[in-house]
């Protein structure tokens, strides 16, 4: 029986894991945290945004980096093979707006559940608030922990980039943080600037044009004369921007919507239609959702994962240099090389 290391216990190597087990497989996952999944109980705002069930082209379009890399591995295992496998074993899902998929409890919690019952349901052994010192490749992988040294015939790497989700923040580098601004818009925007020389973006916020956005909100003041302005104006924007808006329009935000004058509501339309951003820098590591950068995908067999360069050594997820959208395609591209590398170490064996 071959001895299978893994290294993380996020999504990938989670998922790594549980395709791996077999009667010829004896699998271990290291965890350095007291828990798995971590990163998974953040995403979707606490409802974990497990894929996205846009099909096969329209979804690689949604790679950022190293689109062409992940080709081989997405069409062994795609974004409806990862949802026929959690749906398989108990897991159901739902699909909402923007074709992102949910688990149907809206609970990441039981995304976490569903991954602890397929680990005791296989035998494999979880070994948490372990922390890998050192690695050494002879005849098998040595890795040193702070309790003790495993031996394994074959090493994956999952242990994701450098990054974690920090709700309330604004992510990736945009100067939101003391207006309470944040969000997957950002998010996705960050993705294309890095590495340019953009110092300002602007957003319409509205598909209305300028007139019909003025008397959207004539009709919506009408309705609600009596409410302050703060109130009413998420009816058109989300309301963590509307503080924003309101305070760029220059109009106090305790004032009646049957107070607001044509002006004012004019100041509004145009704040709405062209929204402007300053980008000042990147946030770091420490306000970021996904890691943008990671192993060089030169260096990694696009259809196996595994190292060009040590055999048996396999890196998944996060780790590696390919990182997209938000709306479910991160955690995609980690079921997605999970997969690859668990196919091709199962095929080796």
């Amino acid at each position: 029986m071959k001895k299978i290391g893994i290294i993380g216990a996020g999504a990938s190597g989670l998922y790594a894991a549980i395709n791996l087990k077999n009667q010829n497989t004896d699998v271990t996952i290291l965890e350095k945290n007291d828990r798995i999944g971590k990163k998974i109980l953040m995403t979707g705002n606490g409802r974990c945004n497990i894929t996205n069930a846009k099909f096969y082209d329209e979804f690689l379009e949604n790679i950022v980096t190293n689109q062409k890399f992940l080709y081989s591995s997405f069409s062994q295992h795609d974004n409806y093979a990862s949802m026929d496998f959690f749906q398989s074993k108990g897991l159901e899902l739902v699909t909402e707006e923007y074709d992102r998929v949910f688990p149907k409890s809206q609970k990441s919690t039981d995304v976490i559940r569903f991954f602890k019952r397929e680990i005791i349901k296989n035998n494999i052994k979880l070994i948490t608030n372990t922390e890998v010192l050192s690695i050494k490749k002879f005849e098998k992988f040595l890795v040193k922990t702070d309790k003790k040294n495993y031996d394994f015939d074959y090493l994956i790497i999952a242990t994701g980039g450098l990054s974690y989700p920090n709700t309330g923040a604004t992510g990736d580098g945009y100067k939101f943080a003391k207006n309470f601004i944040s969000g997957p818009s950002v998010l996705r925007l960050s993705s294309f600037i890095v590495g340019t020389d953009v110092r300002q973006i602007s957003l319409n916020l509205s598909v209305l044009d300028e007139n019909e956005l003025d008397k959207t909100l004539i009709e919506i003041f009408d309705k609600n004369p009596n409410k302050d302005i703060s109130n009413v104006l998420d009816n058109i924007v989300p309301n963590a921007l509307s503080p924003v808006i309101i305070k760029r329009a220059h109009i106090n935000p305790d004032k009646k919507s049957n107070q607001i004058t044509k002006d004012e509501r004019s100041r509004i339309v145009k704040n709405i239609k062209n929204f402007t951003l300053d980008f000042d820098k990147f946030g770091g590591f420490n306000t970021a959702v996904i890691t943008k950068g990671g192993v060089d995908v030169r260096d990694i067999d696009p259809k196996t994962m595994e190292s060009k360069l040590v055999f048996d050594l396999y890196f998944v997820g996060e780790v590696l240099d390919i990182d997209a959208l938000t709306g479910g395609f991160n955690l995609q591209i980690a079921f997605t090389s999970a997969f690859a590398a668990s196919s091709a170490i199962k095929e080796k064996i």
